[in-house]
């Protein structure tokens, strides 16, 4: 099979490596331009090309890929079909009926839950047991094709979404092959999502991650580890701004704090109250500070007795 894979983020990488490995060899990695990041602007190498020239691939980065000179380039490589894994570009039309077969996309939900740019986040934030990879065929309406194959697997207790993101790449490039196999050998089905079943998970931004303390716990907790390791969750003690990295929550025995309140605070933990039980706060990052245990923190910094994050 001729395989034209499109990807740009470091998700997209296990994926490329394992259809290397498994006989599904890209002809073509398309990914995006290298582009400046930092506060100096400073030009970085695209991710995704660095992987595809270390596996000996050929790449391109289109600066549009939706541009007639890039479409007569994919016409002229005649694929078969189309890989597309964290690539950040609305594919058109005209671009999807390019390949013999179509193209196809793994996407990290279980569709039709979670549609959107943030599923793994989204997922823990919502409480999820479970999750998976999703293989669909592209279409013109977001995330809405019909469905190839998904691979399921648990969300851990305490997994937050950098943990459960990397865990995913990789259950996408097995995820990938598998689907590839039965297109190739003609087994392929191709099952219509039920539409009316369908919930969204867009881009999750920086305010989302706001900690109220008002809430239950556990909440708490599930906002944590959805914001883990970005944008972060975030509250102030005082007039400065932290990022609670992990915590677990504890039951309140007495039930009598403020929400936001300490408990206490100590080598073991910051307990805070909340709308229902204690969160023990173990990890903090102070804002453009460095991760550090809640022990350390709680030893280089003076806390009020009647302390309060909000």
């Amino acid at each position: 099979m001729r395989i034209v894979f499109f990807g740009s983020s470091d998700f997209a990488i296990p994926s490329l490596k394992a259809l290397k490995e498994s006989g599904f060899s890209p002809d073509l990695v398309v990914t995006k331009p290298d582009a400046p990041r930092g506060r100096g602007r400073k030009i970085y190498e695209a991710e995704v090309k660095l992987a595809a020239n270390a596996l000996e691939l050929k790449c391109v980065q289109p600066e549009d890929p939706r541009a007639p000179e890039f479409l007569e380039q994919l016409r002229e490589l005649k694929p078969d079909i189309g890989v597309v894994i964290s690539y950040g570009v609305i594919l058109t039309p005209e671009m999807l009926a390019i390949p013999t077969h179509g193209m196809i996309n793994a996407h990290a939900s279980l569709l039709p839950l979670l549609r959107g740019a943030a599923p793994v986040q989204r997922v823990i934030r919502e409480g999820h047991a479970e999750t998976g990879v999703t293989v669909m065929r592209i279409v013109d309406k977001l995330d809405a094709g019909d469905i190839i194959l998904t691979e399921k697997t648990p969300i851990g207790a305490t997994e937050n979404s950098g943990q459960l993101r990397v865990r995913l790449a990789e259950l996408s490039g097995t995820a990938l092959n598998n689907a590839l196999a039965k297109i190739k050998d003609g087994s392929a089905t191709f099952t219509p999502q039920d539409h009316a079943q369908a919930t969204y998970a867009p881009k999750v931004e920086k305010e989302h991650g706001i900690i109220d303390w008002k809430l239950p716990a556990t909440e708490v907790d599930l906002l944590v580890r959805s914001m883990t390791p970005k944008p972060g969750a975030q509250t102030r003690l005082g007039n400065k701004r932290f990022i609670v990295m992990e915590g677990q929550v504890e039951q309140d025995l007495y039930g009598m704090g403020i929400p936001g309140g300490l408990q206490s605070a100590g080598e073991e933990g910051i307990r805070v109250c909340t709308g229902k039980d204690l969160f023990r706060i173990t990890r903090i990052k102070p804002d453009n500070g460095r991760n550090m245990t809640a022990g350390e923190f709680v030893r280089g910094h003076q806390i009020a007795p009647d302390a309060r994050f909000g």
